[in-house]
């Protein structure tokens, strides 16, 4: 079961064009496809007639054919055209579905549509900010389930062992959590995380790790590249509904004033994370990996894109292989650390909020 009530990401613009795009979302196939005129079109990958994949047919003009009978689709999702025919069948159509694109990314509504308000999208600020740059992202499709990403990212003890070459070193898993947090925003003032806090149901994490040495990927980033160089170094992780985390991750000189909001001798990164459920076991991973230093250095562009994909491909593989052991045994007894709060966190929101939609939708259908 999935939150439907929410605004997740569907794909990045480049995705979809005048070929259709079949993409399976919240278990439900989907085809995307734009208009001449530009516009991001969904609606479900079923002709109406016999339920072949839309999403092999063709995009004429405004509109999508089917490959198999020649059905026509208008951007609403009707039927308007039926080869062979001067009329289509009462309410011949398709379900279609709401596309924003925003912040570099087009963005679905597959809930109530009644609830459907694109002020809702998440305020990803830094895809556009003049003194940020967005040219590390990227996108995979990892064979687990979704909230097996989100323990992942609220987890950070696993960059000591899985990503040793990168990003990881053993202060991060030997330094305990400063502060855990439930639905709480004032941790993140004066933080790159600040302006995209909401009043949401939110798991809330912060590690600080004082004069260590730094990880490989953020001394290059950060220019710490001496033997000697010794920084402070944080951690501040968001997840907000459905499947949203934000990270705020960086290091300055240590002792410096980093830890009372001066990080001006030292280099800040975010890290967007848009985990978007393809089925129980798969999940759609939309990245982006901003900065506020050296913008235009195309060098050190190269250097974090292939970094950070090398990284995320390891907890990808590490990932796939958790689901195959969870496959095998779903009963098998699980333990908690204290490294686990906030993913716990995390999965009593899913939880709760799951319950609610099902006990909303009961009764709306027991009061039909």
């Amino acid at each position: 079961m999935f939150l439907k009530d929410y605004w997740y990401v569907a794909a990045t613009p480049e995705e979809i064009g005048q070929k259709p795009l079949g993409r399976t979302l919240l278990g439900e196939p989907l085809v995307m496809y734009r208009t001449i005129g530009g516009v991001p079109v969904a609606f479900e990958d079923r002709c109406c007639h016999r339920h072949a994949p839309l999403s092999r047919g063709q995009v004429v003009g405004e509109n999508l054919q089917c490959g198999y009978h020649g059905l026509t689709y208008n951007p609403k999702g009707e039927c308007i055209g039926v080869p062979g025919q001067k009329t289509t069948p009462p309410n011949a159509g398709v379900k279609c579905y709401p596309l924003v694109e925003r912040w570099g990314w087009v963005w679905i509504w597959m809930g109530d549509l009644t609830k459907s308000d694109d002020r809702d999208i998440p305020n990803l600020y830094w895809h556009n900010h003049p003194e940020w740059t967005r040219q590390v992202a990227g996108y995979l499709n990892i064979g687990g389930h979704y909230q097996l990403l989100i323990d992942n990212l609220l987890d950070l003890t696993h960059l000591t062992f899985l990503h040793g070459n990168t990003i990881g070193n053993e202060h991060v898993a030997n330094t305990p959590l400063a502060k855990v947090t439930r639905n709480s925003r004032k941790e993140f003032k004066n933080t790159a995380l600040e302006l995209v806090a909401r009043d949401l149901p939110s798991a809330n994490a912060i590690r600080w790790m004082y004069n260590i040495d730094p990880p490989p990927l953020y001394a290059r980033s950060g220019g710490f590249t001496k033997p000697d160089d010794r920084v402070d170094r944080w951690q501040m992780i968001r997840f907000e509904p459905p499947s949203h985390v934000w990270l705020d991750v960086g290091l300055a000189r240590a002792g410096t004033g980093a830890c009372e909001g001066d990080r001006s001798q030292g280099a800040t990164h975010t890290v967007i994370n848009a985990i978007t459920p393809e089925t129980e076991n798969s999940t759609h991973y939309f990245w982006t990996f901003p900065r506020n230093h050296q913008l235009n250095d195309a060098e050190l562009n190269e250097y974090l894109q292939k970094g950070v994909a090398n990284t995320f491909l390891e907890d990808k593989e590490m990932i796939e292989g958790q689901q195959k052991v969870i496959d095998s045994n779903q009963s098998a007894p699980k333990i908690e650390i204290n490294a686990d709060a906030a993913a716990i966190i995390a999965r009593n929101i899913i939880h709760e909020l799951l319950t609610s939609e099902q006990n909303f939708d009961a009764s709306q259908k027991a009061a039909e």
